[in-house]
């Protein structure tokens, strides 16, 4: 089942993704910041971080969002 429209256009599952990897890669740059690595190995694996949890999350919500979807019911009855 694809996602329907006016599921895809809502705004707030996509900040809830950003927010949750934006939150991961400051732990993570916060852990080797403390740990002594170098500047330039701190960012490359914040924003790996970022990223990797960005797209597993992703990836989580728009199959929880193309499960629950109900506008497809609607269109059927």
């Amino acid at each position: 089942m694809r996602l329907c429209s006016e599921c895809h256009r809502k705004l707030w599952p996509y900040t809830i993704v950003v927010l949750v990897a934006g939150f991961s890669a400051f732990l993570t740059w916060l852990s080797f910041s403390a740990s002594g690595a170098t500047a330039v190995t701190v960012r490359w694996v914040s924003a790996g971080a970022f990223f990797g949890v960005g797209a597993l999350v992703l990836g989580y919500m728009l199959c929880c969002l193309r499960r629950h979807c109900r506008h497809h019911d609607h269109t059927h009855a």
